[in-house]
Order: C-alpha cells, then sequence, then structure tokens
C-alpha cells in the first residue's frame, strides 16, 4: 500500500534528504496548501485527550492529539467536514482553499483538519523507539478519528449533523476505512489516491513511472534505462565505482560487495524520477515530467549517464549513499532526531507491519535496473526496528491489513475513490465502481491527489470536471 502525493505547495525534496520508501523516502505527504495569511484568524488550534490503546481496557495511559478548525462558515444543523492527517504535519491550508474547504463553505460547515497519531506535533510516547511504535497503526488511529468525532458532536451540540471525510495518499485509506468500520458516525467519504490494497511488492509503481515518462517521449524512457544499465555496468567493472564517484558527486566509492550500499544507491536515484511523475503538474509552462524529459534527451549534455548525474546532482556538497550511515541516522529514536522530524521513522515502520509498498526492481517493465528487490525493504525493517522480520512476516501483516479492510474490494457505501492515471499509486486504488453509490473516478493526465485542491488555469478539463462531479454527488449526500 502505497501513497501518497500528496499535494499543493511542492516540496518536493531530492531523494537524499530523506532516504527511501512509500513515497520512497521521498513522499512527503499530502502537499499541504500555503496558509493564507488573510485567513489565519479564521483558524483556531485545539487539542484533543485519546487513549494511547484503545483496545486494552488495563492501559489508562492518555496523550493529546492536534487538531485544527474552521467554524466561520458553521450554521446550526451544517454538515461537519474533515479532512483526515496522514504521515505530516497538519496546516491551516486545507481549511482556507481546496476542494474540502470550497464544500464547507458552500453548505455552512464545521471544518477540521485532524492530525494523525506520531505526526507533526501529536507525539503519543516519549520516543519512538520500537515497543512505542506498537502503538502507531491504522487501528488506533481510525479509533482517535472516532472518538474524536464523538467528541465534537456533543461539544459543539451537532448530534445529527452528516459527517464527510476526505482523505488524500495513506489518508485516503484512512477515509475509506473510517467509513467502512464506523458508519454510524461518518455517512461519506472521499478517498484520494487511496492505495487500500496492501502489497508486499509494489512492482507495479515503477511500471506506471516508467509508463508515465513514456508519455511524453519513448526517447525519454529509453535514455532513462541506457542511463541505469549504465550505472549497473560501471559497478560490475574495476575502474567503474569510482567514474560512479566522481559522475554523480558522492562522499564515498560505492560498495559493490554490500547489496545495501548498491540498493541505496539505485533507489535514490530512482525515487528522483518516481518524485517527480509522483507530484506531476505544470509549472512555467510544462509538466514537471516534460522538464524532466527534456533533461534526460538533450544531447549536448552527453551521453545518458551523463544526463542522469546532470539531473542528479543539484548541490554542491557530497552525497552520502552509505547505507549503514542512512540505517545508522533512522535509527534514533528522539523525537528532535531527523528520523521522527522527517516522520520516515514512523511511516517504514507502519510499511513494516501493515502496507508493504515497497515499490521494486521485480518487473521487466520497469527502466530502473535491479538492484532494489523486495529482499533490500525487508533487511531495511530488520535494522530499523530489530531482527524479527522475513519475506514470510511481512505477508502475513499484508494479509491482516487485506482481511481487515477489505483491500480494493471493500463492502462500502458513500465512498467515492478518485485517481489520477498518471499517479505510480493508482493500481493499489479502487478503479472501477463499487456500486451505485461509491464511484471509482479515474482522472486523465492527473498525478498524486490532484482533485484535492481548487481548480487553477493550468487544470486539465478531466480534473476539474472530476471536481465538480465531487462536489455535486458530496452535495446531494449533504442535502439528503
Amino acid at each position: 500500500m502505497i501513497v501518497l502525493s500528496v499535494l499543493l505547495v511542492l516540496c518536493l525534496v531530492h531523494p537524499l534528504v530523506n532516504g527511501v520508501g512509500f513515497r520512497g523516502f521521498t513522499f512527503q505527504g499530502l502537499e499541504e496548501p500555503k496558509p493564507l495569511k488573510e485567513y489565519a484568524d479564521i483558524i483556531t488550534e485545539g487539542w484533543i485527550t485519546q487513549p494511547l490503546d484503545h483496545f486494552n481496557h488495563r492501559d489508562n495511559r492518555t496523550w493529546s492529539m492536534r487538531y485544527k478548525e474552521n467554524s466561520a462558515f458553521l450554521k446550526k444543523g451544517g454538515p461537519i467536514l474533515i479532512m483526515i492527517g496522514g504521515e505530516w504535519a497538519i496546516t491551516d491550508g486545507f481549511l482556507q482553499t481546496g476542494l474540502m474547504y470550497e464544500i464547507g463553505a458552500k453548505y455552512h460547515g464545521l471544518m477540521y483538519y485532524t492530525e494523525h497519531r506520531f505526526y507533526g506535533e501529536s507525539k503519543p510516547t516519549k520516543d519512538t523507539s520500537t515497543e512505542n511504535l506498537q502503538y502507531l497503526n491504522a487501528d488506533q488511529a481510525l479509533a482517535d478519528l472516532a472518538y474524536f468525532i464523538e467528541t465534537k458532536k456533543k461539544e459543539k451540540d451537532l448530534e445529527k449533523s452528516i459527517v464527510i471525510v476526505f482523505g488524500g495518499s495513506y489518508a485516503g485509506n484512512m477515509a475509506a476505512w473510517a467509513r467502512l468500520k464506523y458508519p454510524h458516525l461518518i455517512q461519506g467519504a472521499l478517498a484520494s489516491s487511496a492505495p487500500i490494497q496492501a502489497k508486499a511488492d509494489f512492482y507495479e509503481y515503477y511500471e506506471v513511472v516508467t509508463k508515465s515518462l513514456g508519455t511524453h517521449s519513448e526517447k525519454c524512457t529509453e535514455s532513462v534505462k541506457t542511463a541505469f544499465a549504465s550505472v549497473e555496468e560501471l559497478l560490475a567493472k574495476q575502474e567503474g565505482p569510482d567514474k560512479l564517484k566522481s559522475f554523480f558527486n558522492l562522499c564515498d566509492v560505492p560498495d559493490v560487495n554490500s547489496a545495501g550500499d548498491l540498493g541505496y544507491f539505485l533507489n535514490t536515484l530512482a525515487e528522483l524520477f518516481a518524485g517527480i511523475v509522483q507530484y506531476d503538474n505544470i509549472e512555467n509552462g510544462q509538466t514537471k515530467i516534460a522538464a524532466l524529459c527534456n533533461n534526460m534527451t538533450a544531447a549536448h549534455l552527453g551521453s545518458p549517464l551523463q544526463r542522469l548525474a546532470h539531473v542528479f546532482s543539484t548541490q554542491d556538497k557530497c552525497y552520502d549513499v552509505n547505507y549503514n550511515n542512512f540505517v545508522k541516522k533512522y535509527q534514533e529514536i528522539s523525537w528532535d532526531s531527523p528520523a521522527a522530524t522527517s516522520i520516515m521513522r514512523q511511516w517504514y515502520h507502519q510499511t513494516c507491519t501493515e502496507y508493504g509498498y515497497y515499490q521494486t526492481t521485480s518487473s521487466d517493465k520497469s527502466i530502473f535496473g535491479t538492484l532494489f528487490p523486495l529482499d533490500y525493504y525487508i533487511n531495511l525493517c530488520n535494522d530499523l526496528y530489530g531482527d524479527y522480520y522475513s519475506e514470510e512476516t511481512l505477508d502475513s501483516r499484508v494479509r491482516r491489513t487485506n482481511i481487515m479492510y477489505g483491500g480494493q474490494l471493500p463492502d462500502l457505501h458513500n465512498v467515492i475513490f478518485t485517481n489520477g492515471d498518471i499517479d505510480p499509486w493508482h493500481p493499489l486504488s479502487v478503479l472501477e465502481d463499487l456500486n451505485a453509490s461509491s464511484p471509482a473516478i479515474v482522472i486523465k493526465g492527473s498525478s498524486h491527489c490532484r482533485d484535492m485542491y481548487s481548480d487553477v488555469d493550468t487544470d486539465t478539463d478531466d480534473l476539474k470536471k472530476a471536481r465538480a462531479r465531487v462536489r455535486d454527488i458530496i452535495g446531494k449526500w449533504i442535502s439528503s
């Protein structure tokens, strides 16, 4: 299961800033619209006490969950609209603009943005040790949401108000699953770019990245494929690793005897392309995919390998692609450590214990080499959280998630599934209508979670029509 792009001030970070994963480690969660200062006074921040463990009556420990509220448009009997936070820190943005905000303003709703446990400022435990991360999972987070809704309906005297939840990427899963598990509290949901099918070896991810690059030109995919093949060829030659160190401005020569080093290096290169495709939109008159492909097909930049080095090397200091250094960084358990502040220690633990979502090179339809297979990711689970992970363990956890939540065939009503066909996560979502009240909207030429934002001039007609359809469906839910 996969994710999440989420989506709107584009904070696309270079792959090496964060590491590897859903995302890979490039995924920044749902991109937040830039908060608007002129509307800052209509947003309030609050905290609600939650049980640490909703399912153990002998454990009375609690913690404070953060949320944000916009009640500026609320009228008696209006709906409650909730943007569900995922693996990121919430901001004011989605309470000031975007699809949910527009619906809330039109129908005089009370709007919330809830923060997921273990992300942002919502810190249930003293650190992110493996022992404490046992409380980070979908079951507990969905119960947090249920408690939040029950509490706020009573507090605001809105017991009869309809509740609609919105979520993008992993939070899109949460939106669909919240409707599934708590239908008495939630009457409808929008699940945008939601990879609700857990899958250990998610090789389809890079198949879609390959296909999406090909929408620009076959020459682009051929150049990328040649460049990655050249990297692997140099790794097999005596002087090759030294040349790669020079080409890519690496801090050290890649260790060809370390599967971890090779996997980390190639995965880092591949995530550069994955991030561009996942968050594709129009900037400066062209798509990000087009800009990237223009560089990868530019003969004046040299060979395909040299073009790859050109688009990768964007800083003066060297890049550290040493696997052991990477692991050491993300083993840190302090909330102040880069491991936690980047959220990747928390998120990767969820992939190890619930979802998989590992974007591997297992498919011959991928153009990104062969050096980060499923074993690479399973070994990373062991190295970060303890020596108890195996392919069998991962498969059992993935199976459990799909049994609990229904995979791609959940028994749902009043849930809208939206996906862009360029988005690498869409193979794990719902792409055909589940029933008359749970439609699947596939948006041609759109990327990760783009439908959750307000219309802009550069949006395609298909994207604008998808948003209009969502507004119409949810409007009927509210008015019925």
